[in-house]
């Protein structure tokens, strides 16, 4: 048996070779030092497309807070600011990471940019449009713009629904074709995310994690949508099909012009994926730019300290052909 430094420097079995290739912590180290010595990675492919810097914003949050009512213990009441006064874009056809760690007020951005917690104040638009002036219709055909992934894959889908029903139930409610033409569209989703389509018969219970997540991002794309948020929507998963489903995020992003807010706490995903990243800390961001510069030169002592924790930092690593 090997040691943990001989596992990850000469890995002997290919299955072991495959887990220390697809780590993205160790896959982040693996880019860095490759690109110290000029030299072009396979993991760079997932950030490989045309980035327009001019490229319009699709989404946008102008001074965005969230004040939540909370009892003490006591029974007293207090307020807890989640969000405070957050402002950034979201470049058409690039992924934004919302970065930082639990109770950093990540996810609670991602639930007011889908319009699914209102903000105490503070805008978000999307192609400049005020989602706080959108009820009824309106607000409707926005949800068919801007779809979620969440994070658990074991609880984000129905057990009782078909993997059919799933990912059918938002063409069902937008009224999207007749039955004949919603079973196509959910066979074409299936390919799009390289799962069979017999498994449309399936349950959820009978998929395996990945699976799951890979059923929903087909729900998510069911409407042609334009952004994505997506929330810690690979943290669930092994290492082999956490870099599984980030290689098909990009291949979709580059085959649709799909926008992804990328809501994680793990810097090593982001290495990866992200264009932007916005840095947040207690509700607030304390850093903002593009990847490169963030990994390469972070001005926060708070985004340095992200970077550092990533695991794998110090490990000395293969070299993989």
């Amino acid at each position: 048996m090997h040691s943990p430094p001989e596992t990850t420097q000469d890995p002997r079995h290919p299955y072991t070779q495959r887990l220390v290739k697809a780590a993205p912590s160790l896959a982040s180290r693996r880019i860095e030092s490759a690109h110290a010595a000029g030299v072009e990675t396979a993991a760079d492919e997932l950030v490989s497309h045309d980035v327009d810097a001019d490229a319009e914003q699709v989404v946008r949050v102008e001074n965005l807070t969230k004040v939540f009512e909370v009892r003490g213990a006591k029974g007293d009441a207090k307020t807890l600011t989640a969000v405070d006064d957050v402002s950034f874009g979201v470049r058409r056809g690039t992924t934004t990471a919302l970065v930082g760690e639990s109770g950093s007020g990540k996810s609670t951005v991602a639930n007011m940019v889908l319009k699914l917690l209102e903000p105490t104040s503070g805008t978000v638009f999307h192609r400049g449009v005020d989602l706080s002036t959108l009820s009824g219709d309106k607000l409707f055909a926005l949800r068919r713009t801007m779809q979620p992934v969440f994070q658990n894959p074991y609880g984000s889908l129905d057990p009782m629904y078909s993997i059919f029903r799933v990912i059918e139930e938002p063409l069902r409610v937008h009224q999207v074709g007749d039955r004949a033409a919603r079973e196509a569209r959910v066979a074409e989703l299936l390919d799009m995310v390289a799962l069979p389509r017999s498994v449309m018969r399936r349950y959820p219970g009978e998929l395996s994690g990945g699976q799951r997540q890979r059923v929903a991002i087909a729900r998510a794309l069911a409407l042609k949508p334009e952004v994505i948020v997506l929330d810690e929507a690979v943290s669930a998963l092994d290492v082999l099909v956490q870099a599984q489903i980030l290689r098909l995020l990009a291949e979709l992003q580059d085959e649709l012009s799909l926008t992804y807010l990328f809501i994680t706490h793990d810097l090593a995903v982001v290495r990866q994926i992200a264009d932007d990243v916005v840095v947040m800390e207690h509700g607030r961001i304390v850093e903002a730019g593009p990847c490169e510069e963030i990994f390469a030169n972070p001005q926060e002592s708070y985004t340095r300290e992200l970077i550092d924790a990533v695991p794998g930092a110090s490990i000395e690593l293969y070299s993989v052909p």
